[in-house]
């Protein structure tokens, strides 16, 4: 009953004729006696208590987003000022008006100032309404009968209280994990006991950890995952291998990584009399072992997708389903999904056959084997093999590789060609950071898995089934124009269609015209940051970054749950058994698992890119004194980030240049010395000397020689 009249409350209040009313108002429509007013009265606290609705001062009720207040996740800059999350614009809240919320809490906010031209929308927080943090990493200070845990987390503003009895044998110095005990109020510190203590400041291993802990990342599977999981039968059961298309005499192999472990890809192919050329992309058939809603299966749906450091992976699958049953290593049989296609010269799909297989990998190759091979190493491991047939696979593949790529370019798909940082790492330290080098290999599986995605998501998206979208909507007009505006401040004359919309390949021709000018990374930073996320949906609206009417994520079921997903799906199918009930199953759980994965997906890469500026940071520390070249990729009212040419990005700021007094041009993009008129803007190469390493704020400082 609560939850109806709940409801009900909820719909009266959001009809546009609605006007905040009483409790004896409300009463009159969801109260026929004295207990459904007690009731009643107990239902609008609730709502109260959630932020749904709010009481005037009047003692009328009605809809906080009604009455000029917003509820939402507040994320808080280390500079002291917030915003709160939310779909359409952000809502700005400067340090005065955040009462005591932490980063991450849900509160309730009241518009005090509306957006403008010159500022955006600015609110104040009056209530919080969840605490969403409850444990800190830090450095314990020790003050003797009591100490203060300082949070690494420079978004976190609070220094939390330990009293002497929850110390437990914290050292000073020393990274800790501890827990909140007692929330900040008025004038008041929160107060903790530490639960854990990682090791010392400055370890590279304990300041990783301390990373994964801050972001709540899941690094250890349960005893009940882990029992599960090793309970799975090893060897692939004869009778589902006799119900399987058989692969194992053809020549297929697989392309990773020399650290991957979890190979849950592989290729054959061939070419046909008519020149027609038979893809087959063979995938590890992941939901054979994980079964829906077992507690590995659970687990993965938590943790949506495996992320990757430099020197580790936090499996989203405990490693003897990911790097042992499921991983298509060489000389096994392996269950696999495959998707066959054959693909005329032009790149269209003219047949296809998606099937429940067996295969047996002849080679685990590497990329830098296969791009050496291609590019004309006759002594290199590849040739050593003294397999002609697999030569002339991978010549092949070559050749499709370049069709494939030709078809997408020509449909207009953006090709971002952006330098991705590679760390060397030995022991505890980063000895070296540099730019990872993308060879032939990595196209050509890129192209073959772009190929098979598009493929299942056509043919499920035509059957009208439920299914697991990979989606990339349209750019808002506003923010190509700036982006337009900006290139044009570079004195860089590109031009988009007459009719105003933007196409894919209205992006890729301004990748193409700047590629070979200096400025051609801002560029591209700039109009990736002006694109909306991916993201996942049931619904099939299109990829705009890759120009494709269909798309879906199916090749990586071991590191990404919505490939996991979907191949239940695909093998239901297949078998006849998507029936009715089981279709509405689908329908029932999809918009849940869609959204859980998006939301997973950005936590991941949240805590890579993290990590990385941690590994900078560390790498940069041993270089203090030293030069380097870059170039200006933004500025803003305090300073200019620069990028060196080993991908490491640094500040400069306006405050340490101390030749002349510079000022912020927005409109321009640049910074204006006003004594000596010198102007520095987007786009200018630089050269720089590392001034500092600031860990609390994962920042390098530079200066400009």
């Amino acid at each position: 009953m609560r939850k109806n009249i709940s409801e009900r409350i909820i719909e009266l209040m959001s009809e546009d004729a609605y006007k905040n009313l009483t409790f004896k108002e409300l009463s009159l429509i969801f109260a026929s006696d004295k207990s459904d007013e007690d009731k009643l009265f107990k239902i609008l606290d609730t709502l109260i208590e959630s932020g749904e609705i709010l009481k005037t001062k009047k003692g009328k009720y009605g809809l906080t987003t009604k009455n000029g207040y917003v509820k939402g996740k507040i994320r808080i800059n280390p500079k002291g000022f917030g915003f709160i999350i939310q779909e359409g614009d952000d809502i700005y809240i400067s340090g005065n008006n955040m009462m005591t919320a932490m980063d991450g809490d849900i509160v309730l906010a009241k518009i005090v100032e509306e957006k403008d031209e010159k500022s955006s929308t600015e609110g104040e927080v009056v209530n919080i309404l969840q605490r969403n943090t409850d444990i800190i990493v830090g450095a314990f200070v020790d003050n003797k009968n009591f100490g203060f845990v300082i949070p690494m987390d420079s978004k976190q503003k609070y220094d939390i209280f330990i009293a002497g009895n929850n110390i437990n044998d914290a050292k000073d110095k020393d990274i800790v994990v501890c827990k909140i005990i007692t929330y900040p109020a008025k004038n008041k510190k929160p107060e903790g006991k530490i639960i854990e203590i990682l090791g010392k400041k400055n370890d590279l291993s304990v300041e990783i950890n301390s990373e994964l802990i801050q972001k709540k990342i899941r690094t250890e599977f349960t005893k009940k995952v882990m029992s599960y999981a090793m309970a799975i039968e090893s060897d692939v059961n004869k009778l589902e291998l006799s119900k399987r298309k058989n692969l194992r005499d053809s020549l297929i192999f697989t392309i990773d990584g020399e650290d991957a472990k979890d190979l849950d890809d592989a290729i054959s192919i061939v070419k046909n009399e008519n020149g027609n050329y038979v893809l087959g992309v063979h995938i590890a058939d992941v939901s054979n072992y994980v079964k829906e809603n077992s507690p590995v299966d659970k687990e993965a749906l938590l943790r949506g997708t495996s992320i990757y450091f430099a020197d580790r992976v936090i499996p989203m699958l405990p490693e003897k389903i990911s790097n042992d049953l499921c991983s298509l290593n060489p000389n096994e049989d392996k269950l696999t999904l495959s998707c066959i296609m054959e693909i005329n010269q032009k790149g269209k799909v003219v047949e296809y056959e998606v099937v429940n297989s067996v295969i047996k990998s002849s080679y685990r190759l590497t990329y830098n084997q296969v791009t050496d091979f291609l590019e004309g190493d006759k002594e290199g491991q590849i040739s050593q093999y003294k397999d002609a047939d697999l030569e002339e696979a991978l010549r092949l593949s070559y050749e499709l590789s370049q069709i494939l790529e030709k078809s997408k370019r020509k449909r207009g798909y953006i090709d971002f060609d952006l330098p991705e940082s590679k760390f060397i790492i030995s022991g505890n330290k980063v000895v070296d950071v540099e730019k990872r080098e993308m060879g032939l290999a990595n196209k050509i599986i890129e192209e073959f898995m772009i190929a098979a995605n598009e493929l299942v998501s056509e043919v499920f998206c035509v059957q009208e089934a439920p299914f697991l979208y990979r989606i990339h909507e349209n750019p808002d007009d506003e923010k190509i124009a700036n982006i337009m505006k900006f290139i044009k401040n570079m004195n860089i004359n590109v031009k988009l269609r007459k009719d105003g919309e933007v196409h894919p390949s209205d992006i890729q021709k301004i990748l193409d015209e700047t590629k070979d000018l200096e400025q051609s990374t801002v560029i591209s930073y700039a109009l990736l940051r002006s694109l909306k996320k991916a993201r996942y949906s049931s619904d099939c609206t299109g990829h705009f970054g890759l120009a494709a009417k269909y798309y879906s994520h199916f090749t990586s079921p071991i590191r990404r749950y919505p490939d996991l997903q979907i191949h239940r799906i695909i093998k239901e199918s297949i078998s006849g058994a998507l029936d009715e009930k089981r279709i509405k199953h689908y329908e029932s759980i999809i918009d849940d698992v869609a959204e859980r994965s998006s939301e997973m997906e950005i936590q991941a890469m949240d805590v890579e890119r993290s990590v990385d500026d941690l590994l900078k940071c560390h790498y940069m520390k041993s270089h203090i004194g030293d030069e380097f070249k870059g170039i200006i990729v933004s500025v803003t009212n305090f300073g200019m980030f620069i990028m060196l040419d080993n991908t490491v990005e640094g500040l400069v700021r306006f405050a340490d240049m101390n030749t002349d007094y510079f000022v912020f041009d927005e409109a321009n993009y640049c910074a204006r010395g006003e004594r000596s008129g010198k102007v520095y803007h987007v786009g200018n190469p630089v050269n720089v000397r590392v001034d500092s390493v600031d860990f609390a704020f994962k920042e390098i400082r530079l200066s400009i020689i």
